[in-house]
């Protein structure tokens, strides 16, 4: 399932005695729970919250590189998501890995030990690899607990709640930003002279939990200045506004770390050689129809790409792409080549700075799924099934399990009869995380003021969905039963089935039940099953 092209090939053959002599580095800054949210997608057209946050450094490496509309991750969960990435193929295939935390049962052969990933072939080839914070994955991948480079702490994760609580926010920015400094360059001085790296940062201060309040404090995100621009789905009220800012706020510590790396490189004299990769692991966290969901929302995340002189500078790319696509992108830069297994395509005859392909040349889809997030989400630990595939103009879904809640079930203020880490009544964890926005949710549940708004969030939903994404960019209008889409919607679906059943998903070859039983899901009957009261 790898995806070649002509351009592909001369690319290698004209790169490869270049990559011999000077290699190019390789830097990923990967947020966690961050969605496509930067300042350089705002659009004046679209009023929307990219319009009320500042992301210069992310700015910069579009500006100077190559700035993607529409890529999507594998799967918007952190597991099968950074997963993906580093085996280079769905998630779906990666055994214990496409689901939250790995779960796997013994006694089974697991997909995943099949997976290298492009991480060790550079270190095979004499890179460098290593990355600090996040991992979330086996970090033998990445070449093991010895590659974890953190000896400066680890307090950038927990950006707002450092410097909200501090006497002096701005100066105990201006240390945690040291910290990703420090952090950097041991990673830098761990290697040997001229040997080329690849550098992973996965900081998680985009994921919750963040401090009421920090977006305005400490980044000036007026909450008000986000009326009218959230996605149509969310109510528009001061508890949602302030929670967004909020995330907008850690989106901007993001950025400024992001700054922290660039500038180091520009002091070393590595910029220019340094392929350097902006993006993040799935949509936003705490919000309806966001992560662990296959709408936009959830799935698009931030990407830009900078490589001077290789990369063509202040170009866009509206084709859709998945983040599998990156590996095989880095190989292909450094003249290596991507194992049989993976299915995503190098992104450079399309981005190349000189005689690039047409878009055309690209794959032009994205296949998403999900299986198992939080494993007591629902009854018996059971997963809520989804794939589907983005194109440029559609979003085709299929839930295969329609009869399942998608987020919990109802009521979302319930307790269940048994919390998997203590064994008492608490608060439940659920597809969607903590915060004042689902707090607001299940305080108003079954209010009318938010019937909409929680129907399409948190209700049952159909077999298959069918989405005009240019016309209905929040993805709120359901065509799939609508007669003028149907010849839409039966090729989308061929063309779905035919990548899920090439891959051999889980989900849709014998049975179609893998992710139901073990070793993908708990047998466990009393998971997920709400108290009565």
């Amino acid at each position: 399932m790898r995806y070649f092209s002509f351009f592909t090939v001369m690319w290698l053959l004209t790169t490869s005695s270049v990559c011999a002599a000077d290699r190019p580095n390789i830097v990923f800054a990967f947020a966690d729970d961050l969605g496509k949210y930067a300042s350089a997608y705002a659009d004046p057209s679209r009023p929307s919250a990219n319009d009320a946050l500042q992301t210069p450094n992310f700015d910069r490496v579009a500006r100077e590189g190559v700035l993607f509309h529409n890529a999507l991750v594998s799967a918007p969960s952190c597991t099968p998501s950074r997963a993906a990435i580093v085996a280079c193929r769905h998630f779906f295939r990666n055994g214990s890995h496409s689901q939250l935390h790995h779960p796997w049962m013994k006694g089974f052969d697991d997909p995943w030990d099949e997976v290298k990933g492009f991480p060790l072939i550079l270190q095979d080839a004499g890179y460098h690899i290593g990355w600090s914070y996040k991992m979330h994955i086996s970090e033998d991948r990445m070449g093991g607990k010895k590659r974890n480079y953190k000896s400066a702490g680890s307090r950038f994760n927990s950006f707002s709640q450092n410097a909200m609580k501090a006497a002096d926010p701005e100066a105990e920015k201006a240390k945690l930003l040291n910290e990703v400094h420090d952090n950097f360059n041991a990673f830098l001085d761990d290697r040997k002279d001229d040997q080329p790296f690849y550098y992973w940062f996965n900081p998680t201060n985009t994921h919750r939990s963040w401090i009421q309040g920090s977006g305005q404090k400490l980044w000036g995100i007026n909450p008000d200045d986000l009326k009218g621009r959230l996605p149509t789905f969310l109510p528009d009220n001061e508890i949602v506004r302030e929670d967004f800012a909020d995330y907008l706020g850690e989106t901007m510590a993001f950025d400024a770390a992001v700054g922290v790396l660039l500038q180091e490189l520009t002091e070393r004299g590595e910029l220019d050689n340094t392929i350097v990769v902006v993006s993040g692991d799935h949509g936003v966290p705490g919000f309806p129809r966001g992560k662990c969901n296959l709408y936009d929302f959830g799935t698009q995340v931030p990407l830009a790409i900078r490589w001077p002189k290789h990369v063509a500078a202040d170009k866009s790319v509206a084709a859709p792409v998945s983040l599998i696509d990156l590996g095989p992108t880095f190989l292909d830069a450094t003249g290596l080549e991507p194992t049989d297994d993976m299915d995503g395509q190098s992104l450079l005859p399309v981005i190349r700075a000189d005689d690039p392909a047409k878009e055309s040349e690209l794959r032009g889809y994205a296949i998403v799924g999900r299986e198992n997030h939080v494993n007591e989400a629902r009854p018996g630990g059971l997963p809520y099934p989804m794939r589907a595939i983005r194109t440029r103009d559609f979003l085709y879904v299929v839930n295969f399990a329609p009869d399942r809640w998608p987020v919990a079930q109802p009521p979302l203020s319930a307790s269940l009869i048994k919390n998997v880490k203590g064994g008492k009544k608490s608060a439940r964890r659920m597809d969607m995380d903590f915060g004042p926005t689902r707090t607001f949710f299940a305080e108003y549940e079954g209010s009318q003021s938010i019937a909409t708004a929680w129907k399409l969030g948190f209700a049952l939903r159909p077999a298959e969905e069918l989405y005009a994404v240019n016309a209905d960019p929040d993805q709120v209008q359901n065509l799939a039963t609508d007669p003028q889409f149907e010849e839409t919607r039966a090729a989308l679906r061929k063309q779905l089935f035919a990548e899920l059943t090439e891959g051999n998903d889980p989900r849709v070859v014998g049975a179609g039940d893998a992710f139901d039983r073990p070793p993908y899901a708990p047998n466990d009957p009393q998971r997920g099953v709400i108290a009565k009261e």
